[in-house]
């Protein structure tokens, strides 16, 4: 039995919505009358030349399917139209035209037209009955004119809420008289519209800014703006800054190369994204507001300097691959929850790492910024670069003291490279306590959870401290295990993480330490005797 043809209209439109392609779409529509006319009332409309064979296809399908869903559908609006396409003659131009004229005329709620066409074709022009779709609450623009009668009518986007602009003429004056058409407007995203300069809106909350000729000045006047993403592409320097009246602008995201002077021109900031291919000498940052810095840079270490008394989290990533990509909305690795830590460094180097990197971490901790947790993240080892820490060792740098540890180990080398890592990261600090996380049980490593037990019990003073190690289990919510003996007969064979705790040696522990070593060196003289 066809059950699904009983279904209430809107679910059946809910499970057509999961189409990705039109081809998939229309293999439904076929399968009877009644799914035809289901498919046909469908008031979402994809349209992307790309999934076609033949032009002449695609524009036939375009055509039919827009005039078949305003007949099928008298009263009511389309919930989404996305119009993808190539533009070679003039026909094409005129079919999208009179398609997107009879869709419009019926209403939309989100309206998504990118065009291209070739140098025989004009660039498209939008017809003007898009300024009276006072329903639309998204709206994206690529590569068209906006409506020939735009500056001369009232424009009615009242419910616009996300406006996205690439390759759309423009300048000072359209944008004013646009966003003053969009009084719910919050999200605004602009990509190569050369001729913005100034941005005001009394309810944006998040702009992002694209551009690929050089921009002087960009001046934002917004006083809801929370998120501001500006990416210079071409490496032309970031633009100077007017931002004084957006008081709640807290996180700014930079994909560029030249960022002088571009932090202090954010005086609320809190969480600054920045990807750069650094050039210079130094990397200087300072900011007194400044709480989470995430920076994606081919710049050393050693060659960076933070003035940011207040910063709790620092996310480092040497990795070339993220600086040829955009930040967007949550640019690099994800970053973990780390309210219960303050002043914490999550590194992400790049492929292999060797003795040297290690040397330079060393050297940026002894820059007074304050860290007291480092969170490693490791892909690949080196194990023949870091054999060479021994001769790095001779120089005279004390491991610098962290409260905390954690070492991410996703790689696939034999265990010795994971000793020999572990065996860096200890060189270069002395933490009060240290977590290992790997993909692999350390039932199968259990040399490298002997050798960091050893190495952070060698790290104190004989007799003082006690190292005590947690693991949780699927049988047991902990296993504290507090020595090798019990650590060798009790490694978690599905585990992926433990961690290693070091704790004063109380009193009476050392009271029973020392009655146990007694007894051991009498019980071996009566056997001498």
């Amino acid at each position: 039995m066809d059950r699904i043809s009983q279904l209430p209209e809107s679910i059946v439109h809910h499970i057509l919505s999961f189409c990705n392609t039109p081809a998939e779409l229309i293999r439904m529509s076929v399968l009877s009358k009644s799914w035809f006319n289901l498919s046909a009332s469908f008031p979402c409309l994809y349209f992307n030349i790309r999934y076609f064979r033949t032009r002449e296809s695609f524009f036939k399908y375009v055509e039919y399917t827009t005039s078949r869903f305003c007949q099928q559908n008298v009263t009511a609006t389309a919930h989404r139209l996305k119009l993808r396409a190539t533009l070679q003659e003039p026909t094409e131009l005129d079919i999208v035209n009179r398609c997107l004229e009879r869709v419009l005329n019926k209403g939309v709620r989100e309206l998504e037209i990118d065009i291209t066409n070739s140098s025989d074709v004009p660039k498209y022009r939008l017809p003007d009955i898009l300024l009276s779709v006072s329903g639309l609450e998204s709206l994206t623009i690529r590569g068209c004119y906006l409506p020939s009668s735009f500056m001369l009518d009232a424009v009615h986007f009242k419910s616009l809420i996300q406006l996205k602009l690439e390759n759309v003429p423009m300048d000072d004056e359209v944008i004013k008289h646009l966003t003053a058409s969009c009084p719910l407007l919050q999200n605004f995203e602009i990509r190569w519209c050369h001729g913005f300069k100034r941005l005001c809106h009394q309810n944006l909350r998040k702009v992002w800014i694209y551009y690929n000729v050089r921009v002087e000045r960009i001046d934002i006047e917004a006083p809801n703006l929370s998120y501001l993403f500006i990416e210079d592409r071409d490496g032309r320097g970031a633009p100077r800054m007017n931002v004084a009246s957006c008081r709640k602008l807290t996180t700014v995201s930079y994909f560029g190369n030249d960022f002088t002077g571009f932090l202090s021109q954010f005086p609320f900031i809190e969480n600054l994204y920045l990807a750069t291919k650094f050039i210079g000498n130094s990397l200087m940052l300072a900011s007194h507001s400044l709480r989470t810095l995430v920076l994606h840079s081919n710049c050393d270490l050693d060659n960076i300097e933070l003035s940011t008394p207040n910063l709790d989290l620092f996310m480092y990533s040497c990795n070339p691959r993220l600086l040829r990509r955009p930040l967007g909305d949550k640019p690099g690795p994800p970053v973990r929850d780390l309210a219960h830590l303050k002043s914490c460094m999550q590194c992400y180097p790049h492929d292999c790492i060797d003795a040297l990197w290690f040397v330079k971490l060393r050297l940026f901790f002894d820059k007074e910024n304050g860290f007291k947790v480092l969170n490693l993240y490791i892909r690949a080892i080196c194990s023949e670069k870091l054999s060479k820490l021994e001769k790095l060792k001779a120089i005279e740098l004390p491991p610098y003291e962290l409260e905390h540890v954690e070492l991410q180990l996703d790689t696939h080398e034999e265990s010795s490279a994971h000793v020999a890592f572990v065996d860096a990261v200890l060189w270069c600090c002395r933490p009060r306590s240290l977590t290992l996380r790997s993909s692999v049980p350390y039932e199968e490593q259990s040399d490298v959870v002997k050798f960091t037990f050893k190495k952070l019990l060698e790290q104190e003073d004989q007799g003082h401290t006690k190292i005590q190690i947690v693991s949780p289990s699927s049988a047991e919510a902990q296993k504290h295990l507090m020595d090798l003996k019990s650590l060798s007969m009790a490694l978690p064979c599905e585990g992926k993480k433990l961690s290693f705790i070091k704790e004063e040696v109380t009193t009476r522990e050392k009271t029973t330490c020392n009655l146990t070593l007694a007894i051991r060196l009498v019980t071996q003289l009566s056997v001498i005797c």
